[in-house]
């Protein structure tokens, strides 16, 4: 389950805002997130663009969407099929009035849990989580899920705030963890063991101030392995051995 801030309709509503607003201007971004996490916002930008490079006929998984950041990130035509999906309704009517101002029709909006997605197993090309997996109570769980939807040989791009890299960062999370804002700390080593306990293996791991950027990958030869045993990755639309 997400943090309970999140599930909070108000608090979702004025954080979303204020980041929306932030993030669309990008002197204002640099600042803040140097304030919180000593990086600019060019770093998560760049991350970002992985969903730009998609070729068309691509389907992308965006989890948390939030208020439709990274979904702007989309090329003016580019054809894939874009998945958006988070827990707070207030997030995702900021992201769908985004996508209907934009008239983008293959836009598809989902409201649900990342631990529990009413999603196909290796549904997606590309799977990003960005500015999520800190907010997160069980981020272990939700890299499973996110392993689970993806194809083999795609990808899974997230961020994380890692724990002492940085005190000032350190600080602030620890504050807002007393109100259930932020998830459990965690090291570059157990940010990236989420990863490989899902069964995906690391690609890049780019550090940038507090945060590092992880770009995972769903083996193939694991998804032959799983034809031949019958096993697949537990959760929605697979089976748990």
């Amino acid at each position: 389950m997400v943090s309970g801030a999140w599930g909070n309709r108000w608090f979702a509503a004025t954080v979303g805002a204020f980041y929306d607003w932030a993030m669309r201007r990008q002197p204002v971004a640099d600042g803040y997130l140097r304030l919180i996490v000593g990086a600019d916002a060019r770093g998560l930008l760049g991350a970002m663009d992985a969903v730009t490079a998609m070729p068309d006929g691509s389907s992308i998984l965006d989890v948390p969407c939030g208020g439709g950041i990274t979904l702007r990130r989309l090329r003016p035509g580019q054809r894939v099929r874009y998945v958006a999906a988070d827990i707070s309704p207030a997030m995702l009517a900021r992201a769908r009035r985004y996508s209907d101002a934009g008239g983008d029709p293959m836009v598809e909006f989902v409201e649900c849990d990342i631990t529990g997605m009413p999603l196909g197993d290796g549904e997606f090309d590309l799977v990003v989580c960005f500015s999520g997996l800190h907010c997160l109570p069980d981020p272990a769980a939700a890299v499973r899920e996110m392993a689970r939807c993806v194809r083999p040989g795609g990808r899974v791009i997230a961020d994380v705030a890692l724990h002492g890299r940085l005190r000032r960062c350190d600080a602030f999370m620890a504050f807002g963890r007393r109100f259930l804002v932020f998830g459990p700390p965690a090291t570059l080593s157990e940010a990236c063991g989420w990863f490989i306990d899902a069964g995906l293996t690391t690609t890049t791991r780019h550090r940038a101030g507090a945060l590092v950027y992880i770009d995972a990958q769903r083996p193939v030869q694991a998804a032959a392995a799983e034809r031949l045993t019958g096993d697949s990755y537990p959760g929605r639309g697979g089976s748990e051995k």
